[in-house]
């Protein structure tokens, strides 16, 4: 779990840089409002693998500008093979996503 991951690596990086106590303390905080939440319970919507990954590439010396690009590589498999299936289905559905966006 990503959640513990970032609890061991901010307890080994912690002496180098203190603000990744805060950081972690703070995601924590957030998460916790998050999943008390009633616009978050009522959708069943969680704080994701990302939430604490950033801190864990913080402690890594991961500069931020760099985020999403490591967030994309670790999906890139999912997306190719996704792409694959609907290559290889001779439906040849159109994929659309499921939510409406409304603007707001």
């Amino acid at each position: 779990q990503m959640k513990i991951m970032c609890h061991n690596v901010v307890a080994i990086c912690e002496q180098e840089d203190p603000e990744l106590r805060t950081l972690l303390e703070l995601a924590m905080e957030l998460e916790k409002i998050a999943c008390a939440d009633e616009y978050f319970i009522k959708r069943g919507l969680f704080p994701n693998v990302d939430f604490y990954s950033g801190i864990t590439l913080t402690a890594m010396g991961i500069p931020t500008e760099m985020f999403t690009v490591l967030f994309a590589v670790g999906r890139s498999a999912g997306w190719i093979a996704q792409w694959k299936e609907s290559i290889d289905d001779p439906i040849r559905k159109i994929y659309r996503p499921r939510q409406l966006y409304k603007g707001e």
